[in-house]
């Protein structure tokens, strides 16, 4: 609210004042909403909760036998697929994740990772929402999988939970779409409410546009006055 009565504001004098004077006002205006979007920011962060889920055995995730766990590379687990394989990892209450922002990721390497007859040789992480009336979203990332041999890299892939119903769950999966060795660490998935991206940063975005519309109304009007003003000598 006052930031809306900061632009009427403005908007009510800067045609009745020096252009000098209207360019100090919108300058200030705009600071302010620097000052505005400066301290959303950490705002932002600062609601935003992690998860971990470390694995110190097979049998931590949902598919116990679809690897084992690697000592030799920092206890990660390790998939070692003959063809397409999805490892379910964790399968989460989603009552809570609604109306979120969710970032579900991991680190992840490959060895000798290659396409087969019906298979593409990549691998990458899977999320899976399931809301109550069956429907179901489903991320993948990072956006460039895995492939033949890599060294470990971090990997992510996200989704807005905004339908307005609480999902029933939040299932976190490994795809393996190939024949080769891939390896999983660090899992995590993270979440803050979807008001500080939506809400905030639209307005902040409204009010900036608005502010410039207004400095280019005050300029046509700055040009506008000096062509009249031989006129008005003149008569």
């Amino acid at each position: 609210m006052f930031l809306k009565c900061w632009v009427r504001y403005y908007v009510a004098i800067i045609f009745y004042e020096e252009p000098e004077i209207m360019r100090k006002n919108i300058l200030n205006t705009a600071l302010f909403l620097l000052c505005i979007f400066t301290a959303g920011a950490g705002v932002t962060w600062a609601d935003e909760e992690i998860l971990e889920f470390p694995i110190t055995g097979v049998q931590d995730i949902i598919s116990s036998n679809a690897g084992e766990i690697d000592s030799a590379n920092g206890n990660a687990l390790l998939i070692d697929a003959e063809g397409k394989t999805e490892v379910m990892l964790f399968d989460l209450d989603g009552r809570d994740l609604g109306n979120k922002k969710l970032v579900y990721s991991a680190r992840i390497r490959s060895e000798s990772l290659t396409a087969t007859d019906d298979t593409r040789g990549i691998s990458y992480l899977r999320m899976a929402v399931l809301f109550p009336d069956g429907e179901e979203l489903i991320a993948r990332g990072p956006r460039v999988p895995l492939s033949g041999t890599t060294d470990w890299r971090s990997a992510e892939t996200l989704l807005y939970v905004d339908k307005g119903l609480s999902p029933e769950s939040v299932k976190l999966a490994l795809v393996v779409d190939g024949a080769g060795k891939i390896w999983i660490d660090n899992i995590k998935l993270r979440h803050r409410p979807l008001r500080t991206d939506y809400l905030f940063w639209g307005h902040v975005v409204v009010w900036i546009v608005l502010i410039i519309y207004i400095y280019s109304l005050i300029r046509k009007q700055g040009r506008l006055t000096r062509e009249l003003r031989p006129l008005q000598s003149r008569t």
